[in-house]
């Protein structure tokens, strides 16, 4: 296995690690009883403080440009509208909705980048969507029509998130960081009327904060380095099967048939593509 190999297989773990911190979201935000803008506002604060002794640790320096401040509002942005949805519509809705996030990133890269796709990632993409869509066959016609559509918007911005690293001056951790502040700041307002600021939403914020935002981006951000967006992308879709999982597991959602058989082709179809990207970048190598 040669040196380039080695290093996708590592990217693929941290993308996989962002996944399984991001899939406690679902289950953190449901039992939280605070705000949208709240939530968001105070997880990004304990975010914030993670990402900065990480890029203090790693020696990585501060920018700040246009593409650097546009990806921070993109991902303000698919921050808040996913923990709007989340209590706007149920968990399985806004994880799966959000999950269009894939066929943004292919429309991104054919029409910004030129990059037309290959026919094993559209069809991975479209797969895993169907799979998606068995998973959450019954939840899906459930929930709020509005919250359905903060979802859908969230994947949009969440694409651009995946796709910062293409743009030239673009530094992923610098966004991120900065996001974080416009998050919390944006959020004040908000946060002073909670009745409790102190007990249990604080702790379920910083859970949110330090593990599913924290760690979760800097897992990302280290995943990026190697792995393509849309292997990227697939690869998160691990985060829609385990998210309604821990919600079942603790609120007792029932998980049918169809779900599991959903959840296996999802699981397929993203092992498939990475086998096959595998194979194409040792033969080009």
């Amino acid at each position: 296995m040669n040196e380039r190999s080695i290093s996708i297989n590592k990217g693929t773990v941290f993308v996989l690690l962002s996944a399984i911190f991001f899939a406690t979201g679902g289950l953190l935000i449901k039992l939280n009883t605070w705000s949208s803008y709240s939530i968001n506002g105070v997880r990004c604060l304990f975010a914030f403080m993670v990402m900065a002794v990480y890029m203090k640790v790693i020696h990585h320096k501060f920018v700040v440009n246009l593409p650097v401040l546009f990806t921070a509002v993109a991902n303000y942005g698919m921050a808040l509208t996913f923990v709007m949805a989340n209590k706007m519509t149920t968990a399985a809705n806004a994880i799966v909705l959000q999950f269009t996030m894939p066929i943004f990133i292919i429309l991104m890269l054919w029409v910004f980048w030129k990059k037309k796709p290959d026919r094993a990632a559209v069809a991975a993409c479209l797969v895993s969507f169907f799979g998606i869509l068995c998973f959450f066959y019954e939840s899906l016609s459930a929930g709020g029509m509005a919250g359905n559509l903060m979802a859908v918007f969230s994947g949009f911005l969440y694409a651009i998130v995946f796709v910062s690293k293409k743009i030239k001056g673009s530094d992923f951790e610098s966004s991120v960081l900065i996001s974080f502040l416009i998050s919390f700041f944006s959020a004040i307002p908000s946060i002073v009327k909670e009745p409790e600021i102190m007990g249990m939403n604080l702790f379920l914020c910083m859970l949110l904060g330090v593990c599913q935002m924290g760690l979760a981006f800097i897992c990302l951000a280290k995943g990026l380095e190697t792995v393509q967006p849309v292997t990227a992308s697939l690869i998160s879709m691990i985060e829609p099967i385990l998210n309604p999982i821990l919600v079942a597991l603790v609120c007792g959602e029932k998980i049918g048939i169809i779900a599991l058989i959903g959840a296996v082709i999802v699981l397929g179809s993203a092992l498939f593509y990475n086998i096959h990207d595998a194979r194409s970048t040792v033969e080009t190598a």
